[in-house]
């Protein structure tokens, strides 16, 4: 059985992107190894996300993998609009717990990418099983956040802290 892992950076402040969904903030960010969630990634056999990253990154990097680390993961996008999948993207209308319970019963990890909108129903189902933080040294002030409310709290145990470059990667388990 596979786990589902948010592996992701935020500013200071918990933000993932500015308003308009620009993470220059990040991306010029210098001194983090270019190696950095090599070891991480390498374990995703799919990922979520929704619609909006995926275009963002699609344009950043046409035509690349979007996990370097393991180019034959799938990924499964989630939007309203019509698209034709591809080889290894499919689009979909359902429900991200819905497929993150079905992706989990698999063998393999599920990397959920993005922020609030797909993370925070994933965390109140408590299908997260991991959290890889990355805190870059910036405040935002404003933007799209990582975490939605929650009705409850959801508790995780720290595994690990380490420095990549400028950031500091805080690793997270959920109690069980």
């Amino acid at each position: 059985m596979g786990k589902a892992i948010f592996y992701g950076a935020t500013s200071l402040d918990g933000y993932l992107a500015t308003p308009d969904d620009n993470i220059d903030w990040l991306t010029q960010l210098s001194g983090i190894p270019a190696d950095a969630g090599t070891s991480v990634l390498s374990r995703m056999t799919s990922a979520i996300m929704g619609r909006t990253t995926y275009d963002y990154v699609a344009q950043m990097a046409p035509g690349a993998p979007f996990n370097p680390a393991n180019p034959q993961m799938h990924s499964y996008i989630f939007t309203h609009q019509q698209r034709e999948n591809l080889p290894l993207t499919t689009f979909t209308q359902d429900d991200p717990l819905t497929v993150v319970k079905q992706l989990r019963q698999q063998s393999g990890n599920v990397w959920i990418v993005g922020g609030q909108q797909i993370l925070t129903p994933l965390l109140a189902a408590d299908c997260v099983d991991e959290l890889y933080l990355q805190l870059a040294p910036t405040i935002l002030g404003n933007g799209k956040r990582l975490f939605g409310e929650l009705t409850a709290p959801h508790q995780f145990t720290l595994v690990d802290a380490h420095t990549l470059g400028p950031l500091a990667e805080l690793v997270y388990r959920r109690r069980n």
